[in-house]
């Protein structure tokens, strides 16, 4: 297992020699350092220290769609989070204790929609939470200097935004569109071989669920995707391209990514039950050849061709109909299993087409057809939330907060504001982190460090140096080497972080040893009060995680067998990729580095959309089909309701799909297609999961 990257290994680890962007990076922030220095030292601002501060935190990431859009979410969170101290000081500002008590609940609230938020648009909340934290926990006793702090500070961030986006864009700015697209052309590629492994289960004759299981699992790491486009979605409408791309084109990508998951995951169940026999139709196999050909000839990157491969598909995926509807689905099983794996092969075809067309309207700007561009409007991302997850993660942060004011009020330290404000910032850094003591190591020896560089310059290099551009060159000795050592490891950030912290928070003219002394003593017991509380309420994130993920589809499925209206359907495609994406990683995790609990994820997703197909026709067929399509509402209810109480049982819910495949009313019925369809998907599902793969760990 990794070692967490603020544990004393995990710094080392990540250590490595500087590259040229290192280099650029580092120049770029110590540049926009000194202007930003300038600026304040010139206008007598109160701490200029402020701006640098925002400068090494908004630079990362380098690129400049991140940079740019990081900054759009800095200033609003700034101002958000003064404004918001501002109001609860004119109301409280006389009662010390309500407004110490409403100011810790307004940094846990931030925090809490921080943690819910899985795009960088979090970084809003995280901002108002700090800006929230310094300007209210630093002013607690006077709060008559809350408005001149807040100012101040709101003033001094701007700063710090303006030096660094003039900056980034003036020298040497880093599209991120281009490796977007070359991200998206990996992914592609990974998927045209999973595809291909996965319809080459249909040639096997023999049970090798070893290779299958190493097919299955493949798929986890085709949903990462999901999250890069999250990221990416965000950043790249501000990128520096002549042309950067629109949001809805984004929505349209990770849309047809994630249908695209689906596909996969439907193509699975459908192909492998097909290899256990032997005599596969003809037109089968060809349209399998015909599949396998166009998805290898797909353009690496959206180019001249895509538009000749696009109608290319467009004819393949009336191929694959038209052989669909040559298969009489009264004949047998077999038949019925091949009509899905045909229609799923034809979704398949279609969504990558879309998805091409998607990446090409992003390269070069071009507008997508009408069809795309409405599909577009409407391709809003959803995303799965866990509310619990989100305030199981605050809870350490309000419990810290709490201790420290109690100790504070009982001793009536005089650091005890600075001390509630480090708890509050060791928390956030310290929340989601593994072996919470190992990376607390690491965190002390960062103060330490911090502390160290702050003591050196304040009392043995500022009183001696009156000349600022001297006083600059001074600084690049440690700036410039800590930008480089930034680059690589999320602990030269937290340096960075700290150092213009201590900075912040003393006078910027003037040091004072008693002043500093408190500052690192506030510090080390507010960090040391923040892990403890972390370790009080540690928990197995990873296995917590897995468990709610897998919790939260099945009770999809069992409000999908209840429900009176019809659930949309799209809507439950893409919150359950968007949990299987999540799952993923928790279940790596949760593993430590041994096969994944993949715990019939893919099965309940593959149960889910068949029985989804059923309730859009329920209305259609006769009374005593939709009796029978009713039963089966009530069998999967009670499955569904079983696995949530940690049973499982699928053999009575299974019993009445086999029942109603061989029922003859179901087959007499006009839409008998979709129906036969649909239990069959349904069978499939139900046998795979009465049956395990060899290796499969369970928690």
């Amino acid at each position: 297992m990794a070692s967490p990257p603020l544990s004393l290994r995990g710094i080392y680890e990540s250590l490595r020699p500087p590259t040229l962007r290192d280099l650029i990076f580092s120049a770029k922030a110590f540049t926009a350092a000194a202007v930003a220095l300038l600026a304040g030292f010139s206008q007598n601002l109160e701490n200029p220290y402020w701006a640098v501060l925002t400068i090494y935190i908004v630079l990362n990431p380098p690129e400049t769609g991140a940079i740019r859009s990081k900054a759009v979410f800095r200033f609003f969170g700034t101002i958000s989070g003064g404004v918001v101290m501002l109001l609860l000081t004119g109301l409280f500002g006389d009662q010390l204790g309500i407004l110490v008590g409403v100011t810790i609940a307004v940094i846990g609230t931030a925090v809490f929609f921080k943690q819910t938020d899985r795009t960088p648009t979090n970084y809003f909340w995280f901002s108002g939470a700090i800006t929230a934290g310094v300007v209210g926990l630093t002013n607690l006793l006077q709060p008559t200097n809350m408005f001149d702090y807040a100012t101040a500070r709101m003033g001094e961030i701007s700063l710090g935004i303006l030096a660094i986006t003039a900056i980034d864009s003036l020298f040497w700015p880093r599209p991120m569109t281009d490796d977007f697209l070359k991200t998206m052309a990996d992914w592609r590629g990974q998927a045209r071989q999973w595809m291909i492994d996965a319809l080459s289960l249909t040639a096997s004759r023999s049970l090798d669920e070893d290779r299958r299981q190493v097919v299955r699992q493949g798929l986890r790491d085709l949903t990462k995707a999901v999250g890069v486009i999250d990221a990416k979605a965000v950043q790249l409408p501000f990128d520096v391209v002549p042309m950067a791309p629109r949001g809805r084109h984004l929505d349209l990508v990770r849309r047809e990514v994630v249908e695209l998951i689906g596909d996969l995951a439907a193509i699975e169940i459908w192909a492998r039950s097909l290899r256990r026999d032997e005599m596969l139709q003809t037109d089968l196999g060809r349209s399998i050849d015909a599949v396998t050909a166009w998805v290898r000839d797909a353009p690496e990157l959206p180019d001249a061709m895509t538009d000749q491969h696009v109608a290319r598909g467009a004819a393949l995926a009336d191929e694959l109909a038209a052989a669909r509807a040559e298969l009489d689905p009264q004949a047998s099983r077999i038949i019925m299993v091949e009509r899905g794996l045909l229609n799923r092969l034809s979704a398949f075809v279609r969504d990558w087409s879309d998805l091409s067309l998607a990446l090409r309207a992003i390269e070069t700007g071009q507008t997508l057809p009408p069809r795309l561009e409405q599909i577009a409007r409407r391709a809003k991302p959803v995303r799965s939330i866990d509310y619990l997850g989100a305030a199981l993660d605050v809870a350490p942060m309000l419990l810290s907060m709490s201790f420290t004011t109690l100790l504070w009020y009982f001793t009536a330290w005089n650091s005890g504001g600075g001390a509630l404000l480090f708890s509050f910032v060791g928390c956030v850094f310290l929340i989601g982190q593994g072996q919470v003591l190992r990376s607390s190591a690491g965190l002390i020896l960062l103060i330490l460090t911090a502390f160290a560089f702050v003591f050196l310059y304040q009392y043995a290099i500022l009183p001696r140096v009156t000349d600022f551009p001297v006083l600059i060159a001074v600084l690049g000795c440690a700036m410039l080497p800590l930008g480089l050592l930034m680059s690589m490891t999320l602990a030269g950030m937290l340096l960075c972080v700290y150092i213009f912290a201590f900075l912040g928070l003393q006078d910027a003219y003037a040091a004072d040893f008693n002043t500093s002394l408190q500052t690192l003593s506030a510090s080390l017991v507010g960090l040391l009060i923040a892990v403890t509380s972390l370790h009080v309420c540690s928990y197995d994130r990873a296995r917590f995680a897995t468990r709610r993920l897998l919790a939260a589809v099945r009770r999809d499925i069992l409000d999908l067998s209840r429900s009176r209206r019809i659930p949309d359907r799209d809507r439950f495609l893409l919150l359950a990729v968007d949990r299987l994406a999540l799952y993923f990683p928790a279940a790596e995790l949760a593993a430590a580095g041994g096969p994944l609990p993949r715990l019939r994820m893919i099965d309940d997703f593959g149960i889910g959309l068949n029985l989804m197909t059923l309730r859009r026709h329920e209305d259609e067929v006769s009374p005593g089909v939709r009796a029978t399509i009713e039963r089966l509402r009530a069998g999967a209810a009670v499955a569904y309701r079983a696995k949530l109480g940690g049973r499982t049982d699928d053999e009575p819910f299974a019993a009445l799909v086999e029942t109603a495949l061989d029922d003859p009313a179901i087959r007499a019925e006009p839409a008998s297609d979709p129906l036969l369809e649909a239990l069959t998907g349904l069978h499939l599902a139900l046998d795979d999961a009465r049956l395990p793969p060899p290796g499969e760990m369970l928690p």
